[in-house]
């Protein structure tokens, strides 16, 4: 039997992995796929953090970057301490190149996201999936 929820491939004899753990896992993840898009919003992000995860990453339609960029938004995740077992907070913020329509349906789809990856450590798969989807 392998380890905890969120712990594949974990051998019998390891203990699965604490929420802390988990959550420190999929922010390097995170920071690793978005660079400088990236931002952890917590006071004490650089040494070892005991808060859960409040992050920040700039979303544009996917394979567009740099000066040609017409549309963005920055999402916000505030996690509890219970994260992934429980979904994030999510928030839109400095939308540009979006209507108030389609700011509100990434949002919605998103939090759709989050609820069906509720358990899992999401990396927030498919954000410039979803931004695509909204934007055509």
């Amino acid at each position: 039997m392998a380890g905890g929820r969120g712990a594949p491939g974990r051998g019998r004899d390891e203990p699965p992995e604490s929420y802390p753990q988990r959550q420190d896992h999929e922010l390097q993840a995170l920071e690793a796929i978005y660079g400088a898009d990236f931002q952890d919003l917590r006071p004490d992000a650089c040494g070892p953090v005991k808060e859960p995860p409040e992050i920040n990453l700039v979303l544009y339609p996917q394979g567009l970057t740099g000066e040609e960029v017409y549309v963005k938004v920055d999402l916000r995740v505030k996690c509890p301490p219970t994260y992934p077992d429980v979904v994030p907070a999510i928030e839109l913020k400095n939308a540009k190149g979006l209507s108030n329509e389609s700011v509100n349906l990434l949002k919605s789809r998103l939090e759709e996201l989050a609820k069906k990856h509720c358990g899992e450590q999401q990396g927030w798969r498919g954000l410039t999936l979803t931004l695509n989807e909204v934007q055509a």
